[in-house]
């Protein structure tokens, strides 16, 4: 007998002006399933769950509950079709300052659902009947801020359960959560599936994916590639989201030539095992892993924005250990955030403020700014990475996200930079910009070292002369541009052992 799916899309699709964050996307998910969803930055994971939470309206595309066409127009509409999501951010679920038992009855004691009144006694009962339907051991009274993250999360699937969902979606819920609770998690998802709850899994842990997951769909560009029945081993979810192939190189690979930095013993996380790394001048060091690998963690580290969880840091043959970013800017070391938007632009100020922001000093003269130095810095960033736009006085949102994107990593070039390090440089970025930017990045490190992190190693891989790869914290090979290959470093973002040999 064949069996209705909880909720099917078929032909889904999503365009942003001239881009398209989904394409033609079918899925389906039947009763009692838990279906896992991967893929990397940028595949569409979040867009997709936009349009099933009431969020994002699609382009195009139809979406059917228990066979029926619905219409997601907003997020109460989502819940009324029985689809619930509980996102990534714990915190943005709980309200802070109030009790375990008020953040269960969010919903069910609303106004216009309980009456004008609430009193504390209603309020308590219905919080220890959600808490008891979903297993959940927690004081009632017990304020919310003071709960591990692992607890506030069981919170908020607890009220979601309360609304008895026909469809369950986990955005990467195990994202802060310590391994016990990871363990807890995955027992409530599986009572849920006995119970007949269709779950969409979304978690960038292979580990969780294969244990957890009856089927696997894995995003790439917007679009579903492939759909894989468990079990499934690790290197072909990461060969399917990479695309199984890795582009020919464009470049010389070069050796390097002195130290700039030695690290070691640098652990990415608490417990992970320590791990080495020099970085030469003239070189660019690759780091690629999937999300959550600690590549982030490691940058951050180097530059002063995390505290070194343990080991040692030399420049230039000297003990470097910055106590922020500012003094890692000040012995020569350059960081481009992940985030354009929200850690490296400032809306409203121009291409010219943006290209002189890191060093104001370089450009004032007995404490005033001088408009005719940092005019000549914004137009020599403009003309080494080909910046197109009004020019040194337009605002950066008047440019392109592939030209801030030159903006922001080619201030760091204009003046003293013995380290560059770049997280995630090229998302948001077209073909286009991405060349240019790898090109000038290869032509200026000549005197300076580089590590340049990515998910995607194609986009390592453009730029980088040697590439390391991480898997959970943990460094799991390291492979020479000219010998990497897809099945490598498919076995080495999903945890394997380096049978290639290193370099």
């Amino acid at each position: 007998m064949e069996v209705t799916p909880v909720v099917s899309v078929s032909g889904l699709s999503k365009r942003y002006g001239a881009t398209w964050a989904l394409r033609d996307v079918s899925l389906e998910i039947a009763p009692g399933e838990v279906l896992g969803l991967i893929g990397v930055n940028g595949a569409g994971k979040s867009t997709l769950i936009k349009i099933l939470s009431g969020v994002t309206r699609p382009t195009g595309g139809e979406i059917r509950v228990d066979g029926t066409p619905v219409d997601l127009r907003d997020p109460l509409r989502a819940q009324e079709a029985g689809l619930q999501t509980v996102h990534q951010d714990i915190d943005a679920g709980v309200v802070s300052g109030a009790d375990v038992a008020a953040n269960l009855t969010l919903d069910a004691l609303a106004p216009g659902r309980s009456g004008v009144f609430v009193s504390r006694d209603r309020t308590r009962a219905a919080a220890r009947a959600i808490a008891e339907a979903a297993r959940l051991d927690v004081p009632l009274d017990a304020p919310v801020e003071s709960l591990p993250a692992g607890v506030r999360q069981q919170i908020v699937i607890a009220r979601v359960l309360s609304r008895r969902p026909r469809v369950l979606i986990l955005d990467e819920p195990t994202s802060a959560l310590s391994a016990a609770e990871i363990r807890v998690l995955i027992a409530m998802v599986r009572r849920l599936a006995a119970d007949g709850v269709a779950v969409l899994y979304v978690s960038h842990r292979l580990s969780e994916i294969q244990e957890l997951c009856d089927r696997v769909a894995v995003l790439r560009d917007g679009a579903i590639r492939r759909v894989f029945a468990t079990p499934v081993e690790g290197p072909r979810l990461v060969e399917a989201m990479l695309g199984g192939e890795v582009g020919a190189l464009t470049h010389e690979v070069r050796d390097g030539g002195e130290p700039v930095l030695r690290a070691t013993g640098l652990r990415t996380r608490p417990g992970a095992a320590p791990l080495d790394l020099t970085v030469r001048a003239g070189e660019v060091v690759g780091v690629t892993g999937l999300v959550g690998s600690g590549k982030t963690e490691l940058l951050e580290q180097l530059y002063g924005a995390r505290p070194l969880v343990s080991g040692a840091l030399d420049l230039d043959g000297r003990p470097y250990r910055p106590r922020d970013p500012g003094a890692a800017a000040a012995a020569g070391v350059a960081f481009v955030a992940e985030e354009r938007e929200a850690q490296a632009v400032l809306p409203g100020w121009s291409v010219r403020a943006h290209v002189t922001l890191p060093r104001l000093r370089d450009h004032s003269r007995i404490g005033l700014l001088s408009r005719r130095s940092e005019s000549a810095a914004a137009r020599r960033v403009i003309e080494v990475f080909g910046v197109r736009g009004p020019g040194p006085e337009a605002e950066i949102g008047a440019l392109s996200g592939g030209n801030q994107q030159k903006v922001v990593v080619g201030r760091w070039l204009e003046g003293r930079c013995r380290l560059l390090l770049l997280d995630e440089p090229f998302r948001g970025v077209d073909v286009g910009a991405r060349a240019d930017i790898a090109r000038r990045i290869r032509e200026r490190a000549g005197a300076l070292g580089v590590v340049i992190a990515s998910s995607d190693p194609q986009e390592v891989l453009q730029v980088a002369d040697r590439v390391i790869v991480l898997h959970d914290g943990v460094r799991t090979g390291e492979v020479s541009a000219a010998d990497a290959s897809a099945d490598r470093l498919a076995t080495l973002m999903a945890g394997g052992a380096d049978e290639g040999g290193g370099t």
